[in-house]
This record gives structure tokens, C-alpha cells and sequence, in this order.
């Protein structure tokens, strides 16, 4: 037979030949996934039966005024004439009867469709133009019937919605060719629709539309259907289901085709699916998803035998323009829950300077720098006085940079922590130039990561040295004794110079991403388990992060104190502020005294929340060193046990690989070498986040003098109002390129606006389409998980080890009494600020964070178990409950809900 004409699963069937419809169904069946038997007619077998009348169609088109619907459905229905009487010819009509005799010998019913061709990709079910619905589909079609079948389908193409389609889309008609499919039918018991993600915000969940009978009563809305939705992290499951009356089957009556009956009484209120098949079904739509590599539309049906059966799986079409994907899942971290305008202006201009600085080092022309300026200054939101990612923008900036296409998903999980699938459309030039530019850019942007990795120690010591002399240059003068243009001026010139040199931090970040991904490899590659237990262990030891550093400079003045009787009875029994007093008087030892001064001096921009502008941090109230002593002190902490701890925990982390590759010296001594690239890495990023937080505690200095210079002149009625201001309206009432003069009225209308935020509980991901919604998606106080128990909990466990204790539920660090030491942390996310607490708790469980974030690694730095990334943890875990934590499976698990 004409091997043209007709393609099988096993043979041919490419989009070219048959369309993406078919061919999308080919490449599932070569991929292990249930998909009914079937052959197809090809466009070169339509080209073939339509080329008599081609010129016919052609000027049926032509000379129809395709905005007028009557002359529109008067043409479809001429065209659809034309290829009827035309018929299929001698040559396809043979092939066609062959494949049905030897395919099909058991003379089944059958499912025949057509599937648009169209030029340069633009066919039916392609990612740019889906077509959805445009072609005909005949089913439960005795063999008898499928010729008519596939004139019908190939008229189809000339269908009234699929000319105006068309005409719509700017789509030429010209070079239009058909397939046809002819498949065994499935008598589906249950059908459904399955979107890999969701379709309304394109967060990565699976959403499932389920009714009984076949699919056609979901996707021609024929029937009632139930919702499925199923979380992506947590694999809960969410239904709202119907009163199914009406359903899509067999005409039994006939004997062919289809009809609407009644559902059974029975199964009218039931629902179509159980939640583990729902859950089964999400499994299956993310192995399709991964097979296309991106997300999909996807039709199946049940049989009686209960077997899923893939009928159609096209792309979702997304358009990315026309929605906004926010996430707090990183920048949390760093200005957790609500915070004010003048912050988010501060930080909003600091992602714009490092990015910008980032690029540029990356090899970035000026000329894309200049075309990315608006996309850099939005890289972040500020909904419901929340701070959020533009992953929209993030996306679109990073694309610019020539390697990112092969860390992207490493970028998305390590440093976004994104959980929605985000889609992006950006298309890039075709064509050999082209891509012989994208090419020579790699290469040279690959170049550019191994010159910035050989200088990284010593670009990353200029950064520390030229960042130091300039703080130490302007700190001295951001008081109020300065005059406003000039502390206005010191600013800038502070910032501009910043901008010159941040972008180190991302180049470093770049390469903690790298060395992460190499480890990953390398231990999936060798097969190694006890993975987190392995990362927990081996990043312990090297250099002190900047963290930690001041944790033990805390703990050694709190030794100092134990070592002093007549300091730690002080310690013991006066208030902070007191002893405060006390030591700024000139009252305690000398020693001492020059020692806590010291420590200001040095890390007096740590606090809590410390890059929010409105929050204090240590030199603005140093009692709070006095208080974190005075803790430190009631205990028996010591740097040196703290410094053992890390010594064995990395000592056993050795010891585990050791046992994991006991033969394999060589991959031992490469993994180590990793581990020890990827220590270093941490150990910039976290000394670069303390100079940000130098950065912002200056700027917190210069925004606290001009306001209470505005207080003093009456503009502001308090001189804190000054942080409901942004940058631009404080600086522009100053410098006269303000828009407006009433700052009082201004700052009024945002508190009331914070106030209202502060009763919100925002979700961690959502999308806006077309514009952003009034208020962010805020979380349900009941949602499906309740429906699941709560006696155990999961995450990523982040440093391992087993510990009983009480659950202490907190939103802030700050706290109203003691804190036991039998206490287990359990909080949204933590920031430097929470360090005391999380130093003082037997484990550690947050709802948010990586293996990487601070939480993390503060955990595995004091050998505090600890789990990140369990969803709802504070309100799933009652207050004061006994529960166990285990650090190295990620498991909490809930001993005794009666508080203590």
C-alpha cells in the first residue's frame, strides 16, 4: 500500500504527515502510555483527494466577506458539498479499506477525527494556534461508515467557526491540509478533561473535570461534570461535586453514534472519581507534562476494567502578557508578612541596581540593558502591603543572560522556591544567523563564568573592601545635623556607587546554583541515598558564615558574664534597659563594656526584620544585645560546644559518604571538593546579605534623619509617618519633584491601608490576569486539607535528628515571657532577627524555605533539627502540643494534642 497515504503508531505519523493531534498520540504510545489503536489518513492523502477542486475552494473563500456570518455558513456548507461529490479516489478508498480489514479484523466501532495541517507549525493542537474545537469528530462509526466519515472530517476544515477562526487569527488559507484519524473506540464508563496546570492562574496543579459516559459530554459541556483539584506539594485533593442527571453514551438503540440518556439514580450525586485516582490521574498528567515539557490539555477515559485510556493531549495555551505570576516564597525571607511603601521603594530600586549590575557583568550589550530598564524595576510587587516577586519579570530579565535556558529549573526551585509552573512565551529569533549569534553568545557567556569564577575570591574581597570604606565615608553624616539636599545627595552617590559593585552577589549566586546542581548529579549519578541527610552534614565546617559569626560573638560576651559573679547576678536580676544603663554610664567592667560596643559597632544593622526601614535594629536599641546576653547566659551554651557540634556533624556526614562509596575514593574526593566550592559560595552570599543589610541600615539612618526634619517643620505629625512615604515623594517634597505637598495626608491614608493588611493571610503563589485584583488570594480557614489527618506532617528535612518537645507557635520573635527549653519553633519563616529563638529551641519547623534558606542553614550549622517547607505548620500543629520532629525524614508527627 501507499505508505503516504496512511500511517500507523508503528510507522511514520510525524506533525508534518498527520498533524500535531496524532502525532502528539504517537509519541505517548512510544512512551509507555495507554493510547487506543489507530491509523491515519495524512494531509498528503487530503492534498491528493481535494487538489481537483483546490482552485474551487479556493475561490469559495476568496470571494466570501468572512465578517458577515450568513455568507460565512452559506460558504462552509458549498465547500462542504464540493468535497463530498469530490469523494476520496480510487487510491486512498483501497487504502483505506486494507487498513480497516487488517487493523481493525474484529470490526469494532470506531472514533474517526480530522486534525488540521496548517503551514510553518500552525496547525490544529500546535502550541501557538490550538484550534480547539474547530475540526469534527465522528464517534462509535461502524467500519461501514468511516468513509463518509472522513469526507465529513475533511470538510470540517471548512467549518463556519474554523473559517472565521482563521480570518481572525490572520492564519492563511492557502497550503491548508487535513489528516484523519481512525481509532478503536473506548467504551468509557467515566471520561474526563485534565489541565496540568491551573488553567485560571496557571499554578502548577492538577485540575481534572470528571463525568460519566464518554468524553464528549465534558468538552461539549453536554453534561454536569465534577472538579478535581489536586495540589501539586501536597497532593491533597479538592472536589465540588455535581448533580449529574445527563450523560453522553452509546445509541444502543442504532447501534452507531452517540446519544444523551439519564444517568443512573445511583450515580447521580456520587462522585466520578475517588480521590487516590485523582491523585493517580495528576501522576499520569505530570509524566505527559514532562514528556512535551510543558504543560497539557489532556483527554481520557475510564473503561469498566477500570484502565485510563489518553484520547488527546494538546498544550495549554498561555498567554503569559496577559498575567502576572506573584510569589513571596523567596523575598519573605528577607521582609516577612506586611511592611510599608518607603521599604518596598528602597528594595524595588536595590533589585534594579544589582540586576542591573549582574547583567551587565554577564556579558549583557547596553543595548538590551536599556530595553530591560522597565522589566528590572518591576521585578517586585507591593500587594496588600506585602512584598512579591514578579516571576513575570524575573523570568524575562534573567532570559537575557546567555546561560540561564540550562540552570532555569535549578533557578526556579533554589533561589525562586516556586511551586506554580510558570510558562514562558518570549520567542526568541529563528533562522541560521540567528541562532549562530545565540550560539557564539553562549559559548562567550560560558567563557565569561569560568573568567568569574577563577577571580571570584579576589573580585569578591574588592566588593568587601570598597563596600566598607565607603559606609565608614557617609555613615558619620546621616544625622540630622546635616542639611536635607545633602544628606539627599550622600544617598545617592552612596547608592550609585553600590551600583557598581553588588552585582558580585549574584555572579556568586550563580555559581551556588551550579555547585548544587553538580552535587545533585553526581549523587543521582552514583546512585547515593540519605541525600538531604548527606547535604545537611557535608556543607558544616569551612569558613564562619556571617551569621553564625555573630551568633558566637553574642555567646562569647554571655560567657563573660557566667566568668563575672557580680555581672551575671546583674544579668540575672535586672532588666535589659537597666543594665543597658548601667554599661552606656560607664558602670560595668571596662573589658566588657569596650567588647558589647565592639559588637554593635560591628553587627549593629542585625535585627529583626532588619531590611524592613520602619523596624529598629541593634544601634538603635542595643538593649536588645543586652536581652539576647542575658539569654545566652541563663543557659549553659559555650562557642566552643557550639563549634564541636559542627565539627561532628560534619565529621559524620564524612563518615555517611564513606559508607555510601566505600571503593570509591576518587568520587569521595570529588564530592568533597564540591561540597567544599559550595560552602564557599554560601559563605559570600551570606557575608553579602549582611552588607545589604549595612546598605538598607543607612539608608534607614538618612530616611529616619529627613523625617524627623519634616516632623520638626509640621509636614509629618510623627516622624516615623516617614516610612509611609516611598523614596520618590519623600526626596521629591525635599528637592521639588515631588507631585504633592500633603505627606500628612499621605501617610494617613496608608496606615489605615496597612491596618486592613494586617488581617490578611496571603498565599504564598498566585496569578492575576489582565490586572492586578484589589486584594491578593487570601487562604481559607477551611480548605480539603482539613479532611486529611493532621497527626503527622511533612517537609524537607534540613538537618537531621530525632527530638521530642512542645510546640511554641510564633509570628514574630519578639517575646512576652520565656521561652522553655524544651521548646520546638514553629513559625511561617525566619530572617536573621530569629536567631536567639531558633539557637534556644530543641528543633525547628517553619512552613516555607530550601535547603538553602536561612533556616536551613542555621539548623544545620548548630546541629538543630530542623524542617522546612511543611504547608500550614502553624495552624495544623496546636500550641503547646508534644510533638516529634525528625530532621532527616522531614516527619512531624503530633504525640499528644492536650497542651502542656
Amino acid at each position: 500500500m501507499n505508505d503516504t497515504l496512511i500511517e500507523t503508531l508503528d510507522a511514520g505519523m510525524t506533525p508534518d504527515s498527520v498533524g500535531w493531534k496524532f502525532a502528539r498520540l504517537k509519541t505517548l504510545h512510544t512512551h509507555g502510555i495507554r493510547v487506543p489503536e489507530l491509523f491515519c489518513l495524512t494531509g498528503t492523502a487530503y492534498h491528493q483527494a481535494v487538489a481537483p477542486v483546490a482552485d474551487t475552494l479556493e475561490a469559495l473563500v476568496r470571494n466570501t466577506d468572512l465578517d458577515d456570518w450568513d455568507q460565512v455558513c452559506a460558504t462552509s456548507a458549498r465547500i462542504r458539498e464540493v468535497i463530498t461529490d469530490t469523494g476520496l479516489g480510487t487510491d486512498i478508498e483501497r487504502a483505506l479499506e486494507h487498513h480497516l480489514a487488517t487493523d481493525f479484523p474484529d470490526n469494532p466501532l470506531l472514533a474517526v477525527r480530522a486534525s488540521v495541517i496548517g503551514a510553518q507549525g500552525q496547525g490544529e493542537d500546535s502550541a501557538q494556534n490550538p484550534f480547539a474545537g474547530m475540526s469534527d469528530s465522528f464517534l462509535y462509526v461502524p467500519p461501514s461508515g468511516v468513509k463518509a466519515a472522513v469526507l465529513n472530517c475533511w470538510a470540517s476544515a471548512f467549518s463556519p467557526e474554523g473559517l472565521l477562526y482563521r480570518h481572525r487569527q490572520h492564519l492563511p488559507f492557502s497550503g491548508l491540509l487535513v489528516a484523519v484519524g481512525v481509532q478503536r473506540m473506548v467504551f468509557g464508563e467515566r471520561s474526563l478533561v485534565l489541565f496540568t496546570c491551573d488553567p485560571t492562574s496557571y499554578a502548577h496543579n492538577t485540575v481534572i473535570s470528571a463525568t460519566w459516559g464518554i468524553g464528549e459530554g465534558v468538552v461539549q459541556e453536554k453534561a454536569p461534570v465534577d472538579h478535581y483539584f489536586v495540589h501539586s506539594r501536597t497532593h491533597t485533593v479538592e472536589s465540588v461535586i455535581a448533580h449529574k442527571t445527563t450523560m453522553v453514551t452509546l445509541d444502543a438503540d442504532r447501534g452507531h453514534g452517540t446519544v444523551e440518556t439519564a444517568v443512573p439514580s445511583p450515580r447521580i450525586d456520587i462522585p466520578v472519581l475517588a480521590d487516590r485516582e485523582a491523585r493517580s490521574l495528576a501522576r499520569l498528567g505530570r509524566d505527559i507534562e514532562k514528556i512535551f515539557g510543558e504543560p497539557q490539555d489532556i483527554e481520557a477515559t475510564f473503561t469498566e476494567d477500570g484502565l485510563v485510556h489518553v484520547v488527546q493531549s494538546r498544550p495549554v495555551t498561555i498567554e503569559a502578557d496577559r498575567h502576572r505570576i506573584w510569589s513571596s516564597a523567596n523575598v519573605s525571607e528577607s521582609f516577612p508578612d506586611t511592611t510599608t511603601p518607603m521599604t518596598y521603594s528602597v528594595a524595588r530600586r536595590f533589585y534594579w541596581l544589582l540586576n542591573h549590575d549582574y547583567l551587565r557583568r554577564s556579558g549583557v550589550p547596553e543595548s538590551e540593558l536599556h530595553d530591560l530598564h522597565e522589566t528590572m524595576t518591576r521585578l517586585l510587587g507591593f500587594l496588600d502591603n506585602r512584598i512579591y516577586h514578579s516571576i513575570n519579570s524575573f523570568i524575562t530579565m534573567l532570559s537575557a543572560v546567555p546561560m540561564f535556558d540550562s540552570v532555569r529549573r535549578d533557578w526556579e526551585r533554589l533561589v525562586a522556591e516556586l511551586d506554580t509552573f510558570y510558562h514562558h512565551t518570549s520567542h526568541k529569533p529563528t533562522g541560521l544567523r540567528a541562532r549562530s549569534r545565540r550560539a557564539t553568545r553562549l559559548i562567550t557567556g560560558w567563557g565569561r563564568v569560568a573568567r568569574a569564577y577563577h577571580t571570584l575570591p579576589r573580585d569578591f574581597k574588592n566588593f568587601q573592601t570598597q563596600w566598607s570604606e565607603l559606609l565608614q565615608e557617609v555613615r558619620t553624616g546621616a544625622t540630622t545635623n546635616q542639611h536635607p539636599l545633602t544628606l539627599i545627595a550622600d544617598y545617592r552617590h552612596t547608592w550609585r556607587t553600590a551600583g557598581k559593585l553588588w552585582g558580585i552577589t549574584l555572579v556568586n549566586y550563580q555559581f551556588m546554583v551550579l555547585f548544587h546542581k553538580a552535587v545533585e548529579l553526581a549523587m543521582d549519578r552514583w546512585d547515593i541515598d540519605e541525600q538531604e541527610t548527606l547535604f545537611s552534614q557535608l556543607l558544616c565546617g569551612g569558613r564562619q558564615l556571617k551569621g553564625a559569626e555573630i551568633a558566637l560573638s553574642a555567646v562569647r560576651l554571655a560567657e563573660q558574664v557566667r566568668a563575672d559573679a557580680g555581672l551575671h547576678d546583674l544579668f540575672l536580676a535586672d532588666q535589659p534597659r537597666t543594665i543597658w544603663n548601667h554599661l552606656d554610664a560607664g558602670k560595668l567592667p571596662h573589658h566588657f563594656t569596650d567588647e558589647v560596643h565592639r559588637h554593635i559597632e560591628r553587627y549593629g544593622d542585625r535585627g529583626i526584620a532588619e531590611l524592613k526601614l520602619e523596624k529598629s535594629n541593634l544601634r538603635d536599641t542595643p538593649w536588645e544585645l543586652i536581652q539576647l546576653i542575658q539569654q545566652y547566659a541563663a543557659s549553659d551554651l559555650t562557642v566552643a560546644d557550639m563549634e564541636e557540634v559542627e565539627r561532628g556533624t560534619r565529621l559524620a556526614g564524612e563518615a555517611l559518604l564513606h559508607t555510601k562509596l566505600p571503593r570509591a575514593r576518587l568520587r569521595r574526593a570529588l564530592l568533597l571538593g564540591l561540597f567544599d566550592r559550595l560552602r564557599t559560595t554560601l559563605y559570600y552570599r551570606e557575608a553579602g546579605r549582611y552588607m545589604r543589610s549595612e546598605l538598607f541600615g543607612y539608608s534607614k539612618q538618612v530616611i529616619r534623619a529627613l523625617g524627623t526634619e519634616l516632623h520638626r517643620r509640621d509636614v509629618l505629625s510623627d516622624p516615623e509617618d516617614v516610612f509611609f512615604l516611598d523614596l520618590d515623594e519623600l526626596f521629591g517634597f525635599i528637592d521639588g519633584t515631588g507631585t504633592t505637598r500633603d505627606l500628612a495626608g499621605l501617610a494617613a491614608l496608608r496606615k489605615r491601608d496597612l491596618k486592613k493588611s494586617q488581617a490578611l493571610r496571603p498565599v504564598r503563589e498566585f496569578a492575576t490576569g489582565d490586572v492586578v485584583a484589589t486584594s491578593v488570594p487570601q487562604q481559607q480557614d477551611l480548605s480539603p486539607h482539613d479532611t486529611e489527618s493532621t497527626d503527622e506532617l511533612r517537609g524537607l528535612g534540613s538537618c537531621p535528628g530525632k527530638v521530642r518537645g512542645y510546640a511554641r507557635i510564633l509570628s514574630d520573635p519578639a517575646l512576652d515571657g520565656q521561652f522553655p527549653a524544651d521548646s520546638i519553633l514553629i513559625t511561617r519563616e525566619t530572617d536573621p532577627g530569629w536567631l536567639y529563638l531558633m539557637l534556644a529551641s530543641k528543633g525547628i519547623v517553619v512552613e516555607r524555605g530550601s535547603l538553602l534558606s536561612h533556616t536551613a542553614i542555621t539548623g544545620r550549622k548548630f546541629g538543630i533539627p530542623t524542617i522546612v517547607g511543611v504547608p500550614e505548620a502553624t495552624r495544623k500543629i496546636p500550641e503547646g502540643s508534644l510533638i516529634e520532629v525528625d530532621g532527616g525524614t522531614g516527619t512531624v508527627v503530633i504525640l499528644d494534642q492536650a497542651p502542656r
